[in-house]
């Protein structure tokens, strides 16, 4: 059988004394300093990881010269789109743009517009 619609609101309000408000504000300070320091964690965390990745970076690029030889690839990629733009009239590089998200985005990266 359905529930008839309420006729009314009741409306409850608890209110405290100022004796429990003082009781209670060294744990709402508490849990203001405990999500201070959640916060704190959490930036550091980041800062710490993006320091990670930078050194990891750095160490193989210096130990095998793995950057340099993906700036050669970038470098050779480039080329290529120039050339096919030479010889389309710029329409190779728009191709390439509308063939996917990536590509525009690689493609904006590396000079040739949006």
């Amino acid at each position: 059988m359905p529930k008839a619609k309420p006729t009314h609101v009741i409306v409850h309000r608890i209110e405290l004394q100022e004796s429990t408000k003082e009781m209670i504000e060294p744990f709402v300070q508490a849990k203001q300093v405990e999500q201070y320091g959640k916060t704190a964690a959490s930036v550091a965390a980041a800062t710490a990881l993006g320091v990670g990745v930078y050194v990891a970076w750095w160490t193989t690029d210096a130990m095998f010269g793995w950057m340099s030889k993906a700036g050669d690839k970038l470098e050779e990629i480039r080329g290529r789109i120039d050339a096919a733009d030479e010889e389309t009239g710029g329409r190779a590089s728009e191709l390439i743009k509308s063939t996917s998200p990536a590509a525009r985005i690689f493609m904006a990266l590396n000079g040739y517009g949006f």
